[in-house]
């Protein structure tokens, strides 16, 4: 460390002991908070840059990847579809509409495409109308519904096409007329494992043959495709489909929206304990409304993506990726678009903030209606694990230490990946030397308390060199030295100031008065630096 003291402006008259030390510690503590400063702008810099670069390596989907799985993701599930209605008449007449659905389709994927989430939109053939010739559409608890359906349900067994087509949906009510999500899931569970059951557990895509399997998953039916270093998750959901202006009663509208359509989805509510109760209630999904929120905000989607990918690396398996979604839908709700087109740090470092509140205060709304915690059933040590990790993220992300905050967002493999990275090493080479170049430029360019003519200006630099080139072997002298001024704050009262410069920096004689000149006798390049020294001027002093 490059330690350079300036001390002018010292008037002709004796001065006061207190005053000389003031000078000296206030010098000292400007020149070590600017050398701070500098060192913390070029962290705060490579913070986005490693952000960039992490995105870059670890977290966006790779464009070759991404061709592929979608051209093998497109012809298997075409294939799929094709033999679902050769089993089925009723899934070949009212299964016409498929929508995307999923972290793919909404540009918020993290690292590797490796699952599709396809929704297949399946008909009533009934009325939607609201009452007894329709459906009858009630509230359960937040974020799910049962749907009622009487009249339109019992006239199908009197339709010509009962037996070769609507029979199938003869199971899907309880006594009480209510729609049973269980049973709409179980056929088409049956559909999808009768049209696999014909491929022979094979599949061709363009003259390459993909193994074929499948699996039930919650409200989904999971096929998998795979061959040699490859394989895709396809989750087929069946889902029924409503049309505004009807809405379910006490959500969220979002005025002048362009969006019309949204969906109950067969996924039980786990929170209930009746399983008869719990096979009447359908989630609600208002994905294409969401997807419509984040549309056109900037950074919206790489943060996003960047704290799913921070909450896969600390562990946090307790919190969906729609619980983080969900966080953002409210940022978006409360900011307009501009906030979005904001550094990434900014926007990654707010985000984790609110995602560390949220699980401190145990509480993530809802975003449709906010009687819903989406977190109500964290358990109390896994929320205090998760809170401690993230506050650690956080005080890294504030000390602009980017090698942690990198540390942190990648798994151990990863992390030496991104060290042996070209990015890495020349990143490292360029702080070290930016951080180098800013210190000198801060020491020589510290400035003066009174006037310096070219000569002296001169001499202070021809002396600043000569020191940077000695600064390895003084690097015990500036402890010392540092440890002398923290005494000084503490003994502001000492008997004379000569006493204090021999103290500090062993000055044999230093004249402040008149047209004298000041000589140091500076024992490290033993030659004395002299200064003439003029009336009411600066007499400057560097030394260790």
């Amino acid at each position: 460390m490059l330690l350079i003291l300036f001390m002018s402006g010292l008037p002709q008259n004796p001065i006061k002991e207190t005053t000389y030390t003031d000078i000296l510690i206030t010098k000292h503590k400007r020149f070590c908070n600017r050398k701070c400063r500098l060192k913390m702008s070029t962290k705060s810099k490579n913070l986005d840059v490693h952000l960039a670069e992490v995105f870059k390596q670890f977290v966006a989907l790779k464009d070759n990847d991404l061709k592929k799985a979608q051209e093998v993701f497109k012809s298997v599930f075409d294939q799929v579809k094709q033999r679902m209605g050769e089993q089925c008449n009723y899934f070949n007449k009212y299964a016409s509409q498929v929508m995307y659905a999923g972290s793919v389709y909404d540009g918020i994927k993290v690292s590797k495409l490796d699952e599709f989430d396809m929704d297949i939109v399946i008909r009533l053939p009934i009325s939607y109308e609201d009452g007894e010739n329709g459906i009858v559409i009630e509230n359960d608890q937040p974020g799910f519904v049962k749907m009622k359906i009487g009249r339109a349900f019992d006239n199908l067994d009197k339709q010509p096409e009962w037996e070769t087509r609507h029979k199938v949906t003869r199971d899907w009510r309880d006594s009480e007329k209510y729609f049973l999500q269980n049973k709409f899931r179980h056929w088409m569970h049956s559909t999808v494992q009768k049209a696999i059951n014909t491929m022979d557990g094979r599949v061709d895509v363009n003259g390459s043959v993909y193994a074929l399997t499948y699996k039930a998953s919650g409200p989904a039916y999971t096929l998998n495709v795979r061959s040699d270093g490859f394989s895709l998750d396809v989750d087929l959901v069946p889902v029924v489909r409503f049309m505004t202006p009807r809405w379910p009663e006490g959500y969220r509208c979002i005025s002048g929206s362009q969006v019309r359509e949204w969906l109950v989805v067969p996924k039980p509510n786990k929170c209930m304990q009746n399983e008869k109760l719990q096979n009447r209630c359908w989630r609600l999904s208002f994905q294409d409304f969401e997807r419509e929120l984040i549309k056109g905000c900037q950074q919206l989607k790489c943060t996003i993506r960047l704290v799913k990918k921070l909450r896969d690396s600390l562990g946090m398996k307790a919190i969906a990726s729609y619980y983080i979604k969900t966080l953002f839908l409210w940022k978006v709700d409360k900011e307009d678009k501009k906030y979005w087109e904001t550094k990434i740090s900014f926007t990654f470092r707010a985000m984790v903030q609110e995602l560390h509140d949220a699980i401190v205060n145990k509480n993530i709304p809802y975003f449709w209606n906010e009687r819903n915690n989406l977190i109500e059933g964290l358990k109390p040590t896994i929320q205090k694990l998760y809170a401690d990790k993230l506050k650690a993220v956080l005080a890294s992300i504030d000390a602009n230490d980017a090698d942690k905050v990198v540390a942190y967002l990648l798994t151990p493999e990863e992390l030496r990946e991104f060290k042996e990275s070209a990015f890495y090493k020349t990143q490292a080479l360029l702080t070290n030397a930016t951080v180098s170049r800013q210190t000198s430029v801060a020491s020589s360019s510290t400035p003066l308390m009174g006037t310096v003519n070219d000569t002296q200006l001169a001499s202070l630099v021809e002396l600043v060199k000569t020191l940077t080139e000695k600064v390895d072997s003084l690097t015990d002298k500036v402890t010392l030295m540092d440890d002398r001024l923290k005494a000084l704050e503490m003994a502001k009262k000492a008997t004379a100031a000569d006493d204090l410069k021999n103290l500090m920096f062993g000055v044999n004689s230093i004249s402040l008065s008149g047209n004298e000149t000041v000589s140091v006798d500076n024992s490290n390049n033993n030659s004395p630096f002299v200064i003439p020294a003029q009336k009411s001027e600066t007499a400057d002093l560097l030394t260790f």
